[in-house]
């Protein structure tokens, strides 16, 4: 008897922990299926930049005078935007931080799409009043976004934590639409492209 409780309970684990294996694929493709449809945010956190994350900069200013990646974080970028392209998901626009590793990010991975500095995605302030006019500002641009394609925006991982609940890898996608049912803001699924 103490055998066959040992079994089903290896059984009930390996069954469980097999449930968690398949759920991240699951939820991977139907993110990838939204996007493939358009009219989707997808909300990214800037590639690795070596544990750092390089301060705010005037949009004069030449990130390309310092690398703010680390060698992974530009592998990571470009495989962002290759699996993007390969899946033949449109995206129309881009918004990032000025962080300077966000904007190499968003070069590295989206070159061709026009990309624009938007200043509330930048890292989110310690004062709660103007960390939620911030917030407002993103999720006001995430409600007003209509389009057959896709919006990305670049951010640091507060920002999108505060947004979402969620707090990703980086270049992992949190992908979202405006808010159904009294949410702000919908999580409509995610992307993990390592």
């Amino acid at each position: 008897m103490k055998r066959l409780c040992t079994r089903a309970l290896f059984a009930l684990a390996l069954s469980s922990s097999a449930c968690l294996i398949v759920s991240p694929a699951f939820a991977t493709d139907a993110a990838w299926a939204r996007l493939a449809r358009g009219g989707y945010t997808v909300l990214i956190q800037g590639a690795d930049a070596s544990g750092t994350l390089s301060p705010a900069v005037d949009d004069s200013l030449d990130c390309s005078a310092t690398q703010t990646l680390s060698d992974r974080g530009r592998q990571l970028a470009q495989k962002l935007g290759a699996r993007i392209a390969a899946r033949g998901v449109r995206i129309d626009k881009v918004l990032t931080s000025s962080t300077c590793n966000a904007r190499e990010t968003a070069r590295l991975s989206f070159g061709s799409v026009p990309t624009e500095i938007f200043p509330p995605l930048d890292p989110v302030p310690d004062d709660d009043s103007a960390k939620q006019s911030q917030l407002e500002k993103i999720r006001a641009v995430i409600t007003a976004f209509k389009s057959s394609g896709n919006l990305v925006m670049l951010s640091d991982r507060a920002n999108i934590t505060a947004l979402t609940g969620i707090a990703p890898r980086p270049t992992e996608a949190v992908v979202v639409s405006p808010g159904e049912d009294g949410e702000t803001i919908h999580v409509a699924g995610r992307i993990i492209f390592d």
